[in-house]
């Protein structure tokens, strides 16, 4: 009788477990798919050509950012979906085939414009970091010269 229950509270330990794994799946999915929808809302009411699945990321974002939701509600579902994220992308490469007499036929302005843009965020970075680092070094310069006259 003893390996009975034993083996009883076992199942009734892994049930739980599974009803919870369940819930958390679920919760993430419904958060997720609650900002879609209100994104994709505001998307069909305001002007502005901004999707509604990129103001859903907003939405999401900012929830998490001002802790109006646990990011553990949807830490799960979106393990989920980071696993599974280049089956998300073959839509979206299956669209550019459609197009491929497009590409075809604008093939340098395109490569033009990838360079292009590389090159500039290239360049905007280097001199912003370099900005920065003169910046940073004249607050600790100045920080360091005040405690050599404090002492």
């Amino acid at each position: 009788m003893k390996h009975f229950l034993a083996k009883h509270s076992t199942i009734k330990h892994r049930l739980y477990s599974l009803y919870y794994t369940l819930f958390s799946y679920g919760r993430g999915l419904i958060v997720l798919t609650i900002c879609l929808w209100v994104g994709n809302i505001i998307s069909k009411i305001l002007p502005i050509m901004i999707p509604g699945s990129i103001i859903g990321l907003l939405i999401l974002f900012f929830l998490l950012a001002f802790q109006l939701i646990p990011t553990c509600w949807i830490k799960n579902s979106c393990n989920i979906f980071m696993r599974y994220m280049t089956l998300l992308f073959i839509p979206a490469a299956m669209g550019i085939m459609d197009n491929y007499s497009l590409l075809l036929n604008n093939w340098v302005p395109i490569i033009f414009g990838c360079v292009g843009g590389s090159i500039i965020v290239l360049i905007f970075t280097a001199y912003l970091t370099e900005h920065l680092h003169k910046t940073t070094n004249k607050t600790i310069a100045s920080s360091s010269d005040n405690k050599g006259n404090q002492s």
